[in-house]
């Protein structure tokens, strides 16, 4: 018993002394670095209601991944003195393996690069900060991209992986304006398009903490950085909106802030898992959080915004953080929408207790106007979503079609395939006669498909109508692809009804019989509601091996 005991400590002594001299083979960490702004103090930065609520529920998000070890800044508290002071405080603490997440939650912006014709271009991103004045040029009151990559490259080990997300916006060109009647669509952009210079930018504060590094320059880029996975809200050539979020009583968000809480904190079709584990395998992947933020962002935005990934070469299946899946949520009946109706006679007309939406008195946070007297409907995103609503059937057809929608956005999956909507850029409104073309293209994820996928293509028109696409003729077979193929371009025309439609492609391992045959039986009626639940169900019994895309077409003069 004795030698045993002996032999048993001596394993115990062993294992102690392998964790002391390998530190990588304990427990990683997940730090992070929470950095948000919504107080300016300047007259030319308008203050912003979002990021407020951003950076609690990233607290939130990022704690329940495990993270003990937060740093939280907000507004008079954000400097460069303070940002970089707790970068280089986080680097010092972290160990080979671990995880740093560094957000940043506010406005964004671009400014003359003081040194031109780099690889990175003529415009720097900038980040301003409270008390930021263009014409001070005081550099604690704003931080260029290429400090943050400097300070990653200084005090953060190589063997410590970072996940960088900005949820700004970097510059601004609209596809479609936003109607003022819709109220609460706000851009995350500063500074009017002012054509901004900044003042010098001084050394780093700390040295190196870094041996490998010693000597090198202080000008990293982020292609310099094999461990930097970075996600920004827009693309560099777009504005990062926030607004009120679809769901009764919400705060106003950033949509990227709120597809990342939403993707690590609901579960999937099945009910298990999280929403961002786009494969289902139990295992969240950086490319997968990539590939569902895009979706969501398009989705949340109306298409006026997609959000970016960029990931070291390779590295698409790095698996993310702790990963910890959320408990099982009991079903929650969605909220009814808010509808607003400025004329009193004809709020009069759809107020009751038997419809299903919510009749406000101010158009402030309202999820639908109807503008009785030009026949049109806005949604919360500024967009003219319908025409010709005149009467409460219509009217419901509209806003039964967007329940619909916005019951399967969070089921979107397009780790494997996507839906294109063209000619013009994603997000352009199609006037009346225009060519429409849709292709179904098939994307090689992080397990290619090797067995052949069945498309099913169908729209959902602005009034709500169902329409079958493909498979609709004789031609098109049972809708089978081989692995790789994409589907045959299918070629339309923009008719009335005009708005916003909706088509929906659905991708599955087997042909799905019974919802083609319930496609037919609703064809030309109002009845996308009916659409989502077996829709849900085809999604869970394929176990992340099916997709769902869907592409909005704005069309009308």
């Amino acid at each position: 018993m004795a030698k045993g005991l002996r032999g048993l400590w001596a394993t115990v002594l062993t294992a102690f002394i392998t964790i002391l001299a390998f530190p990588s083979i304990a427990r990683a960490e997940t730090r992070a670095l929470l950095v948000g702004a919504w107080q300016f103090r300047s007259p030319l930065i308008m203050d912003l209601a979002g990021p407020e609520n951003d950076l609690a529920a990233m607290e939130t998000v990022i704690r329940g991944q495990g993270a003990s070890d937060v740093t939280v800044l907000r507004n008079d508290g954000v400097s460069r003195t303070t940002v970089e002071t707790a970068l280089h405080a986080l680097g010092l603490r972290s160990r080979p393996g671990d995880w740093i997440f560094l957000y940043y939650t506010g406005h964004g912006a671009l400014a003359e690069a003081s040194v031109k014709g780099t690889r990175d271009g003529d415009t720097d991103q900038f980040l301003p900060l409270p008390g930021f004045d263009p014409d001070s040029k005081d550099a604690e009151r704003f931080i260029v991209d290429k400090d943050f990559y400097t300070w990653l490259a200084l005090y953060v080990p190589r063997g410590v992986q970072v996940l960088m997300m900005a949820d700004t916006c970097h510059s601004g060109t609209l596809h479609r304006s936003v109607d003022p009647r819709a109220m609460g669509m706000t851009p995350r952009l500063t500074l009017g398009g002012r054509n901004v210079e900044l003042g010098s930018r001084p050394a780093p504060r700390f040295a190196s903490t870094l041996a490998s590094v010693e000597g090198a320059a202080l000008t990293a880029t982020r292609e310099d950085l094999p461990n930097l996975f970075y996600i920004s809200a827009a693309r560099d050539d777009q504005v990062a909106w926030e607004n009120a979020l679809p769901v009764e009583g919400a705060p106003t968000r950033g949509f990227l802030t709120w597809s990342f809480e939403q993707g690590l904190t609901t579960p999937r079709a099945d009910g298990r898992g999280m929403a961002a584990d786009q494969d289902g395998d139990g295992k969240l992947t950086v490319g997968e959080l990539g590939t569902y933020l895009n979706v969501q962002v398009r989705m949340l935005s109306g298409q006026r915004q997609e959000s970016s990934s960029i990931i070291p070469p390779g590295r698409e299946g790095q698996g993310l953080f702790a990963t910890v899946p959320p408990p099982p949520a009991p079903p929650v009946a969605p909220p009814l929408p808010g509808l607003y109706v400025a004329d009193v006679k004809a709020r009069a007309s759809v107020t009751g207790n038997d419809h299903p939406w919510r009749v406000l008195i101010d158009g402030k946070g309202a999820d639908f106007v109807w503008d009785s007297a030009r026949q049109i409907m806005l949604r919360r995103t500024g967009d003219m979503v319908a025409q010709n609503v005149k009467t409460l059937p219509q009217l419901r057809g509209v806003i039964d079609k967007w329940a619909a929608i916005e019951a399967l956005r969070p089921l979107l999956s397009e780790q494997r395939t996507r839906l294109m909507v063209g000619p013009l850029e994603n997000g352009a409104r199609y006037p009346t006669g225009a060519p429409v073309t849709l292709a179904l293209a098939q994307k090689a994820g992080d397990q290619p498909v090797t067995a052949p996928q069945y498309a099913t293509v169908f729209n959902i028109a602005s009034d709500g109508t169902v329409q079958r696409l493909f498979p609709s003729a004789p031609s098109d077979g049972d809708g089978r692809l081989a692995p790789g193929q994409s589907l045959p371009v299918l070629d339309s025309q923009v008719i009335a009804p005009y708005g916003a439609d909706h088509v929906v492609a659905l991708v599955t391992p087997q042909p799905p019989d019974a919802f083609r045959l319930l496609l037919r039986t609703v064809e030309n009626q109002r009845a996308a509601a009916r659409l989502v639940a077996p829709i849900r169900d085809l999604l869970a019994r394929a176990q992340g091996q099916a997709s769902l895309s869907i592409g909005e077409l704005y069309t009308g003069n």
